[in-house]
């Protein structure tokens, strides 16, 4: 995956996602590393989330990640918290915010999933 093609995904998953519950400034710098290397922003603000592939220099925080774990982040295949104790993610600054914010956004936007059944024959 390249990195234009890494910020264009972020974008239309962030595009699914109903932001409406948060109405603060939040901005976080994410940083790449490895395939898809750059850096880009995800800005939370008045109900709304913005992508862009540009360095954020009035940033709450500074996440380095590998594009994979980033992705399975703003899915909500990990938790923010859990990819930080996995050692999967590097932070700096309002953390608990960033997880205060995923969590609110995530937890809104999840669809119930189907339970699996077992076949007994």
């Amino acid at each position: 995956m390249t990195y234009h093609e890494f910020v264009q995904e972020l974008r239309e998953i962030f595009n699914t996602i109903d932001a409406s519950a948060i109405e603060e400034h939040f901005a976080i710098q994410l940083n790449i590393v490895g395939e898809a290397e750059g850096a880009l922003y995800i800005e939370f603000a008045d109900g709304a989330i913005d992508v862009q592939p540009y360095e954020y220099y009035d940033r709450d925080l500074i996440i380095n990640a590998d594009f994979e774990t980033a992705l399975d982040i703003v899915s909500g295949e990990t938790e923010l918290a859990e990819a930080f104790a996995e050692e999967k993610i590097e932070v700096w600054g309002d953390f608990d915010k960033a997880i205060e914010i995923f969590s609110i956004i995530l937890g809104m936007n999840k669809k119930a999933k189907p339970k699996k059944t077992t076949k007994k024959g």
